[in-house]
């Protein structure tokens, strides 16, 4: 288990280890391989290896048609998406590139637009949004710099749930993925405030949505992937990827019994 648990503020006790066996590469249970998802319409959302990553994992699961959007500043393999498939004896996805800003509502609307047209929906929608901060104490921070991690890494998912979320609603899964961070789940991540609170209301904005919209079979969740070195940080319920599925699928009646997993207040 590592230090931080232990330490003061730490995570121990706040549902970051509901399981006693975690994980940190994939394993059987979780294997794409044994996914099937032809003819699926998945949308990908962000920047970075993770959501590249992502893709591919969709790929070798057999989704049909792939959306990437990211910044103009980043490329996107293409061709490992479609390899991977025809890896695992699938017929390779058809990939769309878009290349959009996540601060720019325009330019959302627009991708929007762009899938709509190419895909006519969408079944699971990936968003994987966020800045990092500057590793600085509240007194010592830049304001421009703490308010641009907390608005980029807050207005960034609800802009891309807004436009896509119409989508969504045609597809068949309805799932939307927030991929956030466990920062929000205590002040243990020390001089990351901005991007701690953001991620915070990443697991709020998916509880509302789920309340708004659960009864159309839309199904948001917000998930921390572990600790993932990155070229940048990385139902309406938290979920984190290092634990063990098959243990938590176990706890499953606990879990939906006690209303588990969620942030509130207890008293």
């Amino acid at each position: 288990m590592p230090a931080f648990y232990d330490a003061p503020g730490s995570l121990a006790g706040t549902g970051d280890q509901p399981t006693n066996l975690i994980h940190s590469d994939t394993y059987p249970a979780i294997d794409p391989l044994k996914v099937n998802l032809i003819g699926k319409r998945v949308l990908v959302v962000g920047s970075g290896t993770i959501n590249e990553t992502t893709a591919i994992a969709y790929a070798k699961a057999g989704a049909s048609y792939i959306a990437v959007g990211a910044g103009s500043d980043v490329t996107l393999d293409t061709a490992a998406i479609k390899n991977a498939a025809e890896d695992a004896d699938l017929k390779p996805p058809r990939v769309l590139h878009i290349k959009l800003d996540v601060s720019s509502a325009t330019s959302i609307d627009n991708a929007a637009a762009l899938v709509q047209a190419s895909f006519g929906g969408i079944d699971i929608m990936v968003i994987g949004v966020g800045l990092p901060e500057e590793e600085k104490r509240d007194p010592e921070s830049n304001l421009d710099k703490w308010w641009d991690t907390l608005w980029t890494s807050l207005r960034g998912p609800y802009l891309v749930a807004r436009a896509f979320l119409p989508l969504i609603l045609k597809g068949g899964d309805k799932t939307i993925v927030f991929l956030a961070n466990f920062a929000f789940h205590s002040a243990h991540t020390r001089q990351a405030s901005a991007y701690g609170t953001s991620q915070l209301a990443h697991l709020r904005f998916a509880e509302f949505l789920g309340v708004e919209y659960g009864d159309k079979g839309v199904l948001p969740f917000c998930i921390h992937l572990g600790k993932v070195p990155t070229d940048k940080w990385a139902g309406d319920v938290w979920e984190d990827y290092e634990h063990d599925m098959p243990q938590l699928m176990a706890m499953k009646k606990e879990i939906v019994s006690k209303d588990k997993l969620k942030v509130k207040l207890v008293v």
